[in-house]
């Protein structure tokens, strides 16, 4: 457990807290696809379905961007 607690402190410098964050974010990155697709209407159209949900993997990324850094 020390050897994770380590690792997440500095994710640039190594390969395990780096890939730590990746699953952290493929988590809630997919968490947050799921709940942007369960509030759209099904009468939008498929551009405007897919710019939503565009959108929300923009934002998880800037979100996980600004807490790796």
């Amino acid at each position: 457990m020390d050897f994770i607690k380590e690792s997440m402190q500095l994710p640039i410098d190594n390969l395990v807290g780096l890939l730590l964050y990746a699953v952290i974010y493929m988590f809630s990155a997919g968490l947050f696809v799921v709940l942007a697709l369960t509030f759209i209407p099904n009468r939008l159209p498929y551009a405007v379905k897919s710019a939503i949900v565009g959108i929300a993997v923009l934002v998880s990324l800037v979100f996980w961007w600004n807490n790796i850094l």
